[in-house]
């Protein structure tokens, strides 16, 4: 019988909290989430009340960083980082016996991490708070972006991610569409832009990325697809594809 993680979720991201509890599902034999906190005092006072067995720690937060959190514990459960640091960086982690998940969380990672729980039952029985902030400062990440740089001839348009709609891969370029109907055109790939975009956007089809944000309905389509209606000027219909539906189904709750 598997070892039961009692665990506690703490990003500060409401919808990164969601898709976690969503991802665990799957492992509900192993993990069991008792509670989630969206900031870095709340986990503190959360951790210290119910004890958990496992905690998935956002490493950045508006009032404590995971490390700080850390600092604060007088007892520490098994940790599990989740982080936006890039991965050469993020790699040094495992010298301190602590596991991560880079997001946007991929369910494969996920399972490595569940199954590296099982086998070892405890990740972190020595955490070097100095050590992991020394390790934190020579690979700080950087300020999150708030628009899509557009290259169009010898200028290049800041697209704000709350203006973007939708983008769609057109032959050898890709479309990004504006809420107030302008169309900007790059030769970058949708895969490539996937990695640029904030987590409000989520890809639904080969050929679609949207803006979540900026769905207006939903509805259910044929062969378990699903019609997306956007809240743009042309109130553009964009049918989901079969590959990505457990994607976006988990982005959305479904």
């Amino acid at each position: 019988m598997n070892q039961l993680f009692r665990a506690i979720v703490i990003d500060d991201e409401p919808a990164a909290r969601r898709l976690m509890r969503n991802l665990l599902k799957e492992h509900d034999d192993t993990v069991e989430v008792i509670d989630e906190a969206g900031t870095g005092r709340e986990a503190v006072e959360k951790i210290e009340k119910l004890r958990p067995d496992l905690i998935f720690l956002d490493i950045q937060m508006p009032d404590l960083t995971g490390f700080e959190v850390i600092e604060q514990l007088h007892e520490k459960p098994n940790i599990i980082f989740t982080t936006a640091y890039e991965q050469y960086a993020i790699k040094a982690f495992e010298n301190f016996s602590i596991d991560y998940l880079l997001k946007p969380i991929k369910e494969q990672r996920l399972q490595q991490s569940i199954e590296k729980l099982k086998r070892f039952g405890r990740l972190n029985n020595n955490i070097t708070v100095d050590g992991l902030q020394e390790i934190i400062r020579q690979f700080q990440a950087p300020k999150k972006a708030t628009a899509l740089p557009i290259k169009t001839g010898d200028r290049i348009n800041l697209i704000r991610y709350e203006n973007i709609a939708y983008l769609e891969a057109q032959d050898k370029y890709v479309c990004v569409f504006t809420i107030d109907g302008q169309k900007f055109l790059t030769d970058q790939s949708l895969t490539i832009l996937a990695e640029k975009l904030p987590s409000t956007f989520c890809r639904i089809h080969r050929s679609y990325i949207i803006n979540k944000d900026k769905v207006r309905e939903m509805h259910r389509h044929f062969n378990s697809r699903y019609l997306f209606i956007m809240d743009d000027k042309a109130a553009t219909r964009l049918t989901s594809g079969r590959t990505y539906q457990d994607v976006f189904r988990t982005e959305f709750g479904l």
